[in-house]
């Protein structure tokens, strides 16, 4: 079918309306533009089609700089230059936020990004195919030998790597870089002489397989005027440097009131805690991952940090203690649980700021605190380009 693009939309689609008037959501197509779409899954208020063919391109088409764009699963927004990427997220995010939350708010300005080499993490797959990435919705490998969104250590490593038939038996693993050591975890593999020795001659500083480790396995990166140590398997912002000026901004906020007690929820390995030490007289992080956990207490000993208090435990099943002056939470793509949204609503802290990757789920749980707390600002970070994902910081203030 022929369909006019009118607006762009989360996923990374763009939004038409069939001859019917029905609901088309297109991969591949950008605001304004005419193009020949094929339906690839109907729904029940909406179909989904891919693009086939532009009939009346925009001015922000490209050429994707990746020669496995479309069949990668990764990214979605090759096809748009970077500057036209910016204002598709943000009206998607601004259409989330109107529909989901009310809330009505034009599109939110995003803090842009270095549009390529700016993932210090990747997840990738081996197998019969090569290394590379599963295709969208299948478990197909599409072989890599580099992707544009790696920093170099990454894709030295993969370029090395990429042929070996002794990654075959390694399924997926995870590489990561802080810029001076590159290393790799095998969750689910025993240690291998074999992936060991290719990862060495590749210049690897050390691996995590499921039993046994091997070399210099951890990373280590600056963090204002604190070291933060994390493993391969931990949870951390890929985008270091767009990550750096979040927390600034997250510290900011909560620094409007120094001196008082921080509640960090989903603390991962302290990206928050730590900077928010140096402001606040207390600050209590919550993580539930036994490795993230592992590293957070490694990290506020580390840094001599003493008015941190780390707690292992599910959100759900976590009893504070105190009134707290702020609260951060920065969940999973789920967003908050209904006892997370409950207990936000118990604690009456005067400030929540909520950092979400999902402007979906952020909507949803900005609706459901909306009798407790008004929004007092949104604001959002570009930290993966090419991609449809966006990063949103949302402050509430509570209600009198």
């Amino acid at each position: 079918m022929r369909l006019t693009i009118e607006k762009a939309v989360y996923g990374g689609y763009g939004l038409a309306r069939g001859g019917d008037g029905g609901v088309v959501l297109v991969r591949g197509a950008l605001p304004g533009e005419v193009v020949d779409a094929d339906v690839v899954a109907r729904k029940k208020d909406y179909a989904v089609a891919r693009t086939v063919a532009v009939a009346e391109p925009s001015p922000h088409r490209v050429a994707p700089a990746c020669a496995v764009y479309g069949a990668c699963g990764g990214c979605r927004l090759q096809h748009a230059d970077y500057p036209c990427q910016l204002a598709m997220k943000a009206s998607a995010l601004a259409d989330a936020l109107r529909r989901i939350a009310r809330v009505g708010t034009g599109p939110p300005a995003i803090r842009p990004s270095e549009p390529f080499h700016y993932r210090h993490r990747g997840r990738f797959q081996a197998g019969a195919g090569g290394v590379g990435f599963f295709a969208e919705g299948s478990h197909r490998i599409v072989p890599v030998g580099a992707c544009p969104l790696m920093v170099d250590g990454i894709n030295g490593l993969l370029g090395a790597c990429r042929d070996a038939a002794a990654l075959g038996r390694a399924a997926g693993f995870v590489v990561a870089s802080d810029g001076e050591r590159t290393v790799a975890q095998f969750a689910g593999t025993a240690y291998d002489d074999r992936i060991a020795g290719l990862l060495r001659e590749a210049g690897a500083a050390g691996a995590v397989f499921r039993d046994r480790a091997w070399g210099r396995c951890g990373l280590d990166f600056r963090l204002g005027g604190f070291v933060y140590g994390v493993s391969p398997g931990s949870f951390f912002q890929a985008n270091w440097k767009l990550n750096l000026e979040l927390i600034g901004r997250v510290g900011t906020v909560v620094g409007e009131s120094p001196g008082g007690r921080v509640l960090d929820l989903y603390a991962g390995a302290g990206n928050f805690t730590l900077p928010l030490s140096a402001r606040a007289a207390e600050v209590i992080a919550v993580e539930e991952s036994r490795d993230a956990f592992r590293d957070l207490r490694r990290n506020v000993a580390g840094n001599r940090i003493g008015n941190v208090r780390a707690v292992h435990s599910r959100i759900e099943r976590f009893r504070p203690s105190g009134r707290f002056d702020a609260v951060v939470v920065d969940p999973p793509r789920t967003g908050l649980s209904e006892r997370a949204v409950r207990l936000l609503g118990e604690l009456r802290a005067p400030r929540v700021v909520y950092v979400s990757c999902n402007p979906a789920t952020l909507a949803r749980d900005l609706s459901r605190l909306s009798g407790a707390y008004r929004i007092g600002g949104i604001e959002a970070y570009d930290f993966f380009p090419q991609t449809h994902h966006v990063e949103t910081l949302a402050v509430l203030e509570r209600s009198q």
